[in-house]
Parts: structure tokens; sequence; C-alpha cells
């Protein structure tokens, strides 16, 4: 279809123009941008420079920026040190770190041996744990974390619950197992009193009391955070360290002085952190990401607003990006960031044209009908297995971008931003109309 410009132009942009003109944008607004990467030509342009919340669709820009100012050597590390008796765990946001290579780390010590006291060294950032906007009842759920340099779990208890028998409560599991949280648990198991079964942490108190109510008639599974979450990470070391034998007789708060012996560490190399925000959506490993480019500035504590302005930087002079737009986060959770179709436009291009940040976001990028947060979405239609693009919802925002694939092997960006609409399944239907009318 877009293999002779000269012929496809005009009935392709007669084809997106008419997209427009669907119900859905009566009520609500859209921003559509189409450039054929291969022939190095604009197909489409609708409101390429209006300023919209990009949602999740941040991730792309975040993720592309970090490759290129971090490189692809970057880690992220997590380290346990040793001064004496005294040992400290040192953390930098590892988003991905596991419960595994905690247990991992504290077998590192002799089983019997005493420590004095077990310290959390949390100087990397300062203590936000939110970015700017955040929607304060968006907790308990994992996409919002409370950010600390010692992340475990990414900072959550992953909670299930399976009906028993009829009348007897629910069986609960929670992992990773810790009594830094309790569970309380209410519910009934096929009580057929039709209430709606729930599981809630009481976060609005502060509290990590996670509560079973309603009627359970089949599994279910939440990720409820933790707070705080370095107190969440010491507590789980303190006890597997208990289990090991090892003695702590207290814990607090430090940092850690030089020339202590590194007892083990935990190295994340970058690529998996992008990989992880952009396939599954990760708001943390955005946020990590973002940190570490305001580490940049060769200063700690890092400030949430530093990484934005690495980002806009990066925007200003490397892509000649104007200044009527803002980004105040890596995820695009806070809705003070706003950016234009244009700009998102232009980071698929940028990394497009370099190989080692393209190859990295291919990688991330879900692929439609196949996996990640386009798994659902597609099939049956000409942009199945074809489409690798990033989705972006919050309230009222929809958002899609990424790389399409031509029927006659053309490689083609799109973005495409909507906003206005209170549901997000009429848009994300539109949306697919786009994608299955770049792969004809």
């Amino acid at each position: 279809m877009f293999a002779v410009l000269a012929v496809v132009a005009q009935p392709a942009k007669k084809d997106f123009t008419a997209l427009l003109g669907d119900e859905l944008l009566t009520y609500s607004d859209a921003s559509l941008v189409v450039y054929d990467l291969t022939a190095d030509s604009l197909l489409f342009s609708h409101r390429a420079h209006k300023l919209t919340r990009p949602a999740s669709v941040l991730k792309i820009v975040t993720s592309v920026v970090a490759l290129e100012r971090l490189g692809g050597a970057y880690t992220v590390d997590t380290y346990l040190l040793q001064q004496g008796n005294s040992l400290y765990f040192k953390g930098k946001i590892d988003p991905l770190f596991s419960f595994e290579e905690l247990c991992s780390m504290v077998q590192s010590l002799p089983v019997g041996a005493v420590v004095d006291t077990l310290y959390a060294d949390c100087s990397f950032m300062d203590s936000l744990y939110w970015g700017p906007g955040w929607a304060w009842d968006d907790t308990p759920w994992e996409f919002q974390p409370y950010i600390s340099p010692l992340m475990l779990c990414g900072g959550c208890v992953q909670v299930t619950a399976k009906p028993a028998a009829r009348g007897d409560s629910p069986v609960v599991e929670c992992f990773p197992p810790s009594a830094f949280y309790s569970v309380e648990n209410e519910a009934v198991s096929r009580g057929g009193t039709g209430e709606k079964f729930t599981i809630l942490r009481d976060w609005l108190c502060g509290s990590n009391v996670i509560r079973l109510r309603g009627d359970c008639n089949a599994a279910k599974s939440e990720k409820m955070n933790m707070y705080p979450s370095q107190d969440y990470f010491m507590a789980v070391a303190a006890e597997q360290l208990a289990a090991r034998g090892v003695v702590v007789k207290n814990i607090a708060m430090g940092v850690a002085p030089q020339g202590c012996d590194t007892l083990a560490v935990v190295r994340r190399p970058v690529a998996d952190i992008v990989v992880e925000a952009l396939m599954e959506s990760n708001n943390l490993c955005a946020e990590a990401l973002s940190y570490h480019l305001g580490a940049l500035y060769g200063r700690l504590p890092v400030r949430q607003s530093m990484g934005p302005k690495i980002v806009k930087g990066f925007l200003d002079y490397a892509l000649d990006m104007p200044l009527q737009y803002d980004i105040c986060d890596g995820s695009g959770l806070s809705p003070y960031t706003l950016v234009s179709a244009d700009i998102i436009m232009q980071v698929l291009k940028y990394a497009y044209s370099h190989k080692h940040l393209y190859d990295v976001l291919m990688l991330g990028l879900p692929q439609a009908g196949v996996n990640g947060t386009l798994k659902h979405r597609t099939k049956g239609t000409a942009a199945y297995k074809k489409v690798f693009a990033k989705t972006g919802t919050v309230t009222g925002v929809c958002t899609l971008a990424g790389y399409a694939q031509a029927s006659n092997g053309h490689i083609l960006a799109f973005v495409a931003l909507n906003e206005g609409s209170p549901k997000a399944r009429p848009v994300r239907v539109w949306q697919d109309k786009v994608c299955d009318l770049l792969c004809r």
C-alpha cells in the first residue's frame, strides 16, 4: 500500500481522514501522526502539535533517553556492605530486585554471625516517594508504589485468595512472606451474598493490614504496595538473616561509610529495566530510569525533578523540540506532563535511526495480539503481530504509539493520543482501526 508514495499518499490520507469522522471524535479529541520510516516521508498528520497528557506512552521517551544517556553497559546496583559488626543494604532503586536475590545476598553471611546494626542506606534519592500530581487514591495498587532506593518485589506483596468449602474463609497465600504486614480474612467462600470480593490494604491510615472482604467465588490475585517500601525491604531482609541464624540486634537508617567491604551485589542492566517498563507498563521501572538520569547531575540525593530536566534537555538540544511542552515524571502518571504527538514521533524516529536504541525498544514494546499490554488486541485484523507499540491509559486519556509493518514491508511509526473519552474501550477500538489501516 505504501510502496509508491506518489500513488499511495492521497488514498492513505483519505483513509486516515475518514477515521477522524468516527463518532468517538464527536465528544473526544485525537492527535494522529503516521510516518513512513522506510521511505522517510510523512504520511498523515492531524493536530500533531497539540499538547496532550501522554500517559504511559511517555515511557518511550524516558526509555530512549535513558538508553542514550546512560549507555547500554549501565547497571542499577544493590549492595550488601560490611564494616566491623555493622551491615548496610545500599540501594539505587532497582525496580526488579526479587525475594530470591535478597535471599542469595543473605547467604554471604556465615551462619551464627552477630550484627550490631543492620542499616538501610537510602542516600541515593530524597524522601519524596511519589511524582508531582500523582493521584493519592491510586494507592494501594502496584502501579503506584512508594519509591525508595530499596525496593523488594517492586515494593509490593502478592496476595492470592482461593475459595474453600462453602461458607468457610478463602485460602490466602502471600508472597513474599513477612511479619511486616498482616492479613485479616473476613471474606466467605461461595457465600451466595452477592457482595463484591475485595482485597485491599488500609492505605489511608498508613497501615499494612491487608483485608479480604465479600463473597469469594473464584481465585483472585492482587499486588498490594507496602508503606514505606524501605522498611518493608529491611523487615524481610532481617527475617531472612534470622532464618539463616544471623543475629541482628538493631535496624536503623544510615549511610554506608567509605571503605566498607562488599559482601554481595546485584547488578541490573538498564536494558532489562527498559524492557519491563515498556512490556508491562511498569511505572516503577520508568521512574527508576528517570532517577538514574537525574543522577547524571552528580549530586546526591537525587531529587525527583532532576530526571525530567535531563529528558527535556535531550529533547531540546538533540531533537530541537519546541519549548511548548512539559515533562514532570518518567512514567506519565503526572497530569502536569504535556507533550505533543510530534514530540513522541521525533523520539520514535530517533530511536529507529540508532540501532542500539531500536533493538532494545523492539524487545520491550508489546507485540499486537501476542504479549504485554497489547496481548488481547488486533486479533483478526491486518495489525495482528505486525504492530509493536506502547499503550497508555489514565482516566480520560488513552494513547498508543510505536511501530507497524505495512503490507509492502515498509516500517511505519505512528502516534495516536486520545483524550476526553470517559471510557477507554471505544478509544482502543478506534486505535485498533488505525493499526489495521497502517498494516493494510
